[in-house]
């Protein structure tokens, strides 16, 4: 069981699960290109982007499990999304990295020493 927490077992699953079952999915039962677009790529994949980031801010976790999500999205998107989609992974990483960044940002002082 140590292995898996060390491997990030829980960003692998939701890495597998939206960045390649989805993408299947959407595509087998035709959603329009609106809604994939809008909805799956902005919205949701972006507010997962975004989640994984402050987890692993939170958790203090490696950097290289950012590379995790993006990756299989890319693999998902490449197999089953048109080809434009594919850019998407670049976006997701940084959402994920600024996300990071944003939240392990030193407090700033209240009062200025002069």
């Amino acid at each position: 069981m140590e292995i898996l927490k060390k491997l990030g077992w829980p960003y692998w699953c939701v890495g597998l699960v939206m960045g390649v079952v989805v993408p299947l999915l959407a595509n087998a039962i035709d959603v329009s290109a609106v809604v994939r677009f809008g909805g799956l790529l902005l919205v949701i994949n972006g507010g997962i982007a975004i989640t994984i980031g402050r987890l692993m801010a939170r958790r203090q976790q490696p950097l290289w499990w950012l590379l995790i999500w993006p990756g299989l999205y890319l693999v998902g998107a490449t197999l089953f999304l048109p080809q434009y989609t594919q850019y998407f992974a670049l976006v997701y990483l940084c959402l994920s990295y600024l996300t990071v960044g944003l939240s392990t940002m030193p407090k700033r002082q209240t009062e200025s020493k002069n």
